[in-house]
């Protein structure tokens, strides 16, 4: 059963509505990290994870020359503030740092709403890169090294000045042939080691798919900007390469919400686990 409202830009979602699982999801860490990570047993939990994206209608991410930041309505962009104030941590990939203004720290009157439910009054800002290529001239930085999380791999070459920027947990990859960081495993340190209870998603594409394929997300926020973008080489909310998830069944969703303002749709999506699809 869902709700389709129409609703001003303070309307659209209030906080009752945003408040998520704390309990964690139960997660099974794959045998090779456990092997290198012996913080991890068997019987870990995750973060409830959840995504936020803005697409035009046909379902891209970027518009001219493929810069983001230009479909999402002063709506949409306070709704991503008002999620942001509803979570322990928000996390994006580098890319998106690299392109955009991706700066996680809540405005004053989030952060009087928040404190109601969180003891700290700005939630962690967390990246993820394998490369370790990071821009150091980024608003990001900002806001010290306690708020701060680069996650990377082993091997990632990370400048000097990071460190005094931001904490650096590095991560075996998940083996010798893959340089991806195990995410189950990353999901696992953040509720352990980080108290990360509710995880906020903000992208870019490559980081939505390999979560989302893994079966590691619970839900998606969902803003439909009144655009048509088209052109092959703008970005999609989701990426992958191939076709579908990897070969796995393509995630079922079950609506739970439509807002509408000034043509903008913000729907709300509960992701059915695998054991609950129909047969």
């Amino acid at each position: 059963m869902y709700k389709s409202l129409f609703a001003s830009r303070d309307r659209i979602y209030d906080f009752d509505e945003l408040s998520f699982p704390c309990e964690g999801v139960d997660l099974e860490i794959p045998i090779n990290s456990l092997s290198s990570l012996n913080s991890l047993h068997d019987g870990s939990k995750r973060p409830y994870v959840i995504f936020n994206m803005v697409s035009s209608i046909d379902g891209k991410a970027t518009t001219f020359k493929g810069e983001l930041g230009k479909l999402g309505s002063r709506p949409d962009r306070y709704l991503m503030k008002r999620l942001r104030s509803q979570v322990d941590g928000v996390i994006a990939g580098a890319n998106t740092l690299r392109h955009d203004a991706f700066i996680p720290t809540l405005p004053d009157d989030l952060v009087t709403d928040r404190l109601r439910h969180f003891a700290q009054p700005q939630p962690l800002g967390i990246v993820i890169t394998n490369s370790g290529n990071l821009p150091e001239d980024h608003r990001f930085w900002n806001a010290g090294q306690e708020l701060r999380l680069v996650i990377t791999s082993e091997k990632a070459a990370i400048a000097p000045w990071v460190s005094q920027k931001a904490q650096i947990l590095r991560l075996p990859n998940q083996d010798h042939h893959n340089q991806a960081i195990d995410l189950r495993a990353v999901l696992a340190i953040l509720w352990q080691q980080f108290g990360i209870k509710r995880l906020l998603v903000e992208g870019g594409a490559s980081l939505n798919y390999s979560l989302i394929s893994q079966h590691l997300a619970d839900e998606i926020f969902l803003s439909i900007a009144p655009y048509v973008v088209g052109g092959v080489e703008n970005m999609t909310i989701i990426g992958g390469s191939d076709y579908g998830m990897g070969g796995g069944d393509i995630p079922k969703l079950e609506l739970r919400s439509v807002y509408s303002h000034d043509s903008e749709l913000f729907l709300r999506y509960q992701f059915v686990k695998p054991k609950e699809k129909e047969r």
